[in-house]
């Protein structure tokens, strides 16, 4: 296993999969257009703190983390921010999502952030490794059709 910040054109190789990742990650709760979710990554890597890192076995990129900053919108603070997390399915079980949760939680760290923050839907399988990392919940977004 190996972990660094994605070159460009590893960047290249992971856009064209960030929608399904984040479809899956909202256990289908919407249907994510590629070309949107293509525009998130690269919103949050145009501001100054935005970083993707890959993990990689083999030389092959089995996965990677999309996180930056944001503020808190009530209190101001400015809070470390998980955007997406995805781990190709023949490597997941393996420690790939732990390590690349940990390496981004050091780095953010070492910017100065003294929280970190994410969202996870409801039934996303990844919440018992948020977990086991020591998130905890902190709000509940309750949803009805009308």
């Amino acid at each position: 296993m190996y972990i660094s910040h994605a070159t460009r054109e590893e960047i290249d190789e992971i856009l064209p999969r960030v929608g399904d990742s984040l479809e899956e990650g909202s256990r289908g709760y919407y249907e994510v257009e590629q070309d949107k979710a293509s525009r998130m990554m690269q919103e949050v890597l145009q501001k100054e703190d935005g970083q993707v890192l890959v993990v990689k076995e083999d030389s092959q990129v089995v996965g990677w983390i999309l996180y930056g900053q944001q503020k808190d919108s009530f209190t101001g603070e400015s809070i470390g921010f998980i955007y997406d997390l995805f781990v190709f399915e023949n490597y997941r079980e393996q420690g790939f999502a732990e390590a690349l949760i940990n390496k981004a939680m050091t780095d953010l760290k070492i910017q100065g952030m003294a929280s970190v923050r994410l969202v996870v839907y409801a039934g996303n399988y990844a919440k018992n490794l948020y977990e086991k990392l020591g998130f905890t919940d902190n709000r509940t977004v309750m949803t009805k059709t009308l």
